[in-house]
């Protein structure tokens, strides 16, 4: 089974458009969360929560809560509300940059969202910039799984995280979206093929050739691993632990 770790869908993004590529890439299925712009207005580095986007994150989980597609895995993006996911969910994307309104770590409701995440051990996709990164993992003190995207290219970049040594954390895992093949094969030498995750950041990326690049780099049980296995495994534990009456 091959599946995209890490792609865009919602109301403004549908999943009838990423899965044309999946269909046209040989790839089965994958991980889908919200465009950010229907989180949050990341060009307003004072923005202030407003009923508007609360509307728009409910409208988004709403309908990928409800799709109906095979091999689908949903993270739940999670802003300053730290509205708790619902049960179809996951995992969760964290995410913002440097020029993006901040996230309230401070806040006693983000305690408790986390809290929550590690009750189900919901993996947290966490894209943030350097400190924060760092910061934040060891908040989280292995209590649950977090996955660097694109190979940590916009957490500060993938040597500076090697150099913290982070990815000796095996809470810590990574996906490959538009990272370069240098940075891919590195992690592989230096940690081993069970914590990486082909991914493709549609629609920034195009899962046909983001699924090449790897094709390119590994054959055999490691190509095997990083463009499905290792999600698969992943995501099916979070899937088995939910309790029966949240199914």
């Amino acid at each position: 089974m091959i599946l995209d770790a890490h792609a865009h869908c919602g109301v403004t993004l549908p999943y009838e458009e990423v899965n044309r590529y999946w269909l046209e890439g040989g790839i089965d299925g994958g991980v889908v969360f919200s465009p950010v712009e229907e989180i949050y207005d990341r060009y307003d580095y004072s923005f202030i929560d407003s009923a508007y986007y609360r509307g728009l994150r409910q409208q988004v989980h709403k309908y990928l809560d409800e799709l109906q597609a095979p091999h689908l895995y949903r993270l739940w993006f999670v802003w300053n509300d730290f509205a708790l996911p619902r049960s179809g969910f996951v995992g969760v994307k964290w995410h913002r940059h440097a020029y993006e309104p901040h996230y309230n770590y401070a806040n006693p409701a983000c305690e408790q969202f986390l809290q929550h995440c590690y009750s189900r051990q919901l993996p947290i996709l966490l894209e943030e910039e350097l400190g924060n990164t760092l910061e934040f993992v060891k908040r989280i003190d292995q209590q649950t799984t977090v996955i660097i995207p694109h190979m940590g290219g916009l957490n500060g970049g993938y040597r500076n995280l090697k150099r913290s040594r982070l990815f000796e954390n095996l809470s810590v895992y990574v996906d490959t979206s538009l990272a370069m093949a240098e940075e891919i094969s590195d992690f592989v030498r230096s940690y081993g093929p069970d914590r990486i995750m082909f991914g493709s950041d549609y629609p920034f990326g195009n899962p046909v050739e983001e699924k090449k690049k790897i094709e390119r780099l590994f054959g055999g049980e490691e190509r095997e691993k990083i463009l499905g296995l290792n999600a698969y495994t992943l995501y099916e534990a979070v899937k088995s632990r939910i309790p029966a009456d949240d199914r």
